[in-house]
């Protein structure tokens, strides 16, 4: 018999403060993506974010939700990003996420919206037949710089076993890896970089212009939001809570850069950059056509400079000028990041694009 136990927006804190949480070998949250449901503006206090299904008093399996607002012409409506969904390997095809999917329908009035999504929840939402697929971003990965041992030894222990010989080989693919050299003939003259910790008037303002027309219409209250409380955290030697949690919550390093781009005074737009044990990601982007291939280089010089191994792109102009740039296109591979939605809302989303950071992609 699953039993399935919810949190509220407002019963999170004392969840993740409680001795229960802290005795827990698995954690169904992190307390700073806890903490960032609880500042989430556009969330509700009744809102339900957590649900954990339970199978003798052992948690089996938690479905996490990031509540939202979408804009549908004159028409506002409340839904939720599926954000996050475990089930332990004993008991998996025992019908355990498709309770706890169950339930968050319910709760939502099927008002719910997916992406940046694992293969396993995928099928569990292919297999209820509820979504319609609402977008398709074409984006771009660049491998800077050989990463052989992160990238394999996330495909399973019998890779893990060869992480020396993989060491080495990454270590000797970096003495002959040209592309440290071809960024450094990027020039940068007559530009000029502002790097934000948090924004101000002009960002706040050029952020607002770029998401206008997407259907989350986010603000500057968002944007401070998605800053001030970020899922992930810098735990150099580790961090407790971070090994019992099955999402990405505590890399080594992690560090987030908003930079304002101008030339001869001239405001030519903004980047937000993620970085996360050498890997980069750029949930929001703004410049015009022309000046795409500028900020292509901008965003491959700057990861250079900070030692990313790969970087990640959904902006299609920004995306496409990188596809184009050789030699970094050589080591590129193309990437998509599909929406989906359920058949309710999907219907009030025609004409309507969600920006690389929308959902909960400006987090992770």
């Amino acid at each position: 018999m699953v039993n399935i136990k919810r949190y509220k927006v407002s019963e999170l804190l004392a969840f993740v403060e409680s001795s229960i949480y802290s005795n827990m070998a698995i954690v169904p949250i992190s307390r700073h993506r806890a903490k960032s449901y609880v500042q989430n503006p556009r969330a509700n206090p009744d809102d339900v974010v957590l649900y954990m299904a339970y199978v003798d008093d052992e948690l089996v399996g938690y479905r996490t939700l990031l509540p939202d607002t979408i804009f549908a012409g004159q028409d506002i409506h409340r839904v939720a990003w599926l954000s996050g969904n475990w089930v332990n390997p004993k008991f998996r095809r025992k019908g355990i996420a498709s309770a706890l999917f169950s339930e968050a329908f319910a709760d939502w009035d099927g008002k719910l919206i997916f992406t940046n999504y694992a293969l396993e929840s995928k099928a569990v939402y292919d297999k209820t037949e509820r979504f319609n697929l609402i977008q398709s971003s074409k984006g771009v990965r660049l491998y800077l710089r050989p990463c052989l041992t992160a990238i394999l030894s996330k495909k399973g222990k019998g890779f893990r076993f060869f992480n020396p010989l993989l060491r080495i080989l990454d270590a000797l693919l970096s003495l002959v890896n040209p592309l440290p050299f071809f960024a450094k003939m990027y020039r940068m003259k007559g530009l000029q970089f502002e790097y934000l910790s948090f924004p101000d008037d002009e960002l706040a303002k050029m952020f607002e212009q770029a998401t206008a027309n997407t259907p989350s219409q986010r603000k500057r209250q968002e944007l401070e939001w998605v800053i001030s409380n970020p899922w992930l955290v810098s735990s150099p030697l580790g961090d407790v809570v971070g090994q019992k949690y099955f999402f990405s919550s505590s890399p080594k390093r992690f560090d987030q850069s908003i930079i304002k781009v101008r030339c001869k005074g001239n405001h030519l737009g903004f980047i937000m950059i993620n970085a996360a044990d050498g890997v980069v990601s750029v949930p929001y982007a703004s410049c015009s056509t022309e000046n795409a291939i500028l900020f292509a280089k901008i965003i491959i010089k700057h990861s250079m400079v900070i030692g990313a191994n790969r970087v990640t792109v959904y902006n299609g102009g920004i995306a496409k000028s990188m596809r184009g740039l050789k030699p970094f296109s050589w080591l590129s591979r193309i990437q998509y990041r599909n929406y989906f939605a359920t058949k309710l809302v999907s219907t009030q989303l025609s004409n309507k694009t969600f920006l690389d950071g929308d959902g909960d992609c400006a987090f992770v």
